[in-house]
């Protein structure tokens, strides 16, 4: 091989050998080391900037195209606004619990009242929304009729 295949051999593996000697020099060889690290942590921070560019919206919901600066300071408030809509949504979920709780102690209360009425009284809770209240027995309008005695005018 020539000597320039050979050191660039050398340099791609970490060693620090000049062309033409077989010396090696540890400061050398520490210092391309570091350096590789250095832009390997440089290119990954570039790589994960352009993955939170991609993700967060600006304010009229477009991808940012901006310094990172900017890019992190919509990074942070969006990540701000998702925790404060994640509070509000948790106060709204105690609410619904809260009422959910009040309407269970409701219709046990009024499971206990029918069981005390006696269980043959007619159903006479509203199956129409709050507002229309009305009761199923006046919602719904049967005629009263016997199936044996359907012809009336026939005698008995």
């Amino acid at each position: 091989m020539s000597d320039i295949s050979d050191y660039e051999d050398d340099h791609q593996s970490g060693f620090s050998v000049a062309p033409g000697s077989a010396q090696y020099d540890p400061k050398r060889h520490a210092r391309e080391q570091h350096n590789a690290l250095e832009r390997r942590r440089r290119d990954n921070i570039k790589d994960m900037y352009t993955s939170l560019r991609e993700v967060v919206p600006d304010g009229n919901g477009e991808r940012v195209q901006a310094s990172r600066a900017v890019i992190l300071r919509k990074a942070i408030e969006t990540i701000e606004k998702g925790q404060a809509d994640g509070a509000d949504l948790a106060v709204d979920v105690a609410e619904q619990e809260a009422k959910n709780a009040k309407l269970r102690e409701e219709i046990a209360r009024l499971k206990a009242k029918k069981l005390q009425k006696g269980t043959n009284t007619p159903c006479t809770t509203s199956i129409a929304p709050p507002i229309l209240n009305i009761p199923v027995t006046s919602a719904i309008n049967i005629p009263n009729f016997s199936l044996f005695n359907l012809n009336t005018n026939q005698q008995q």
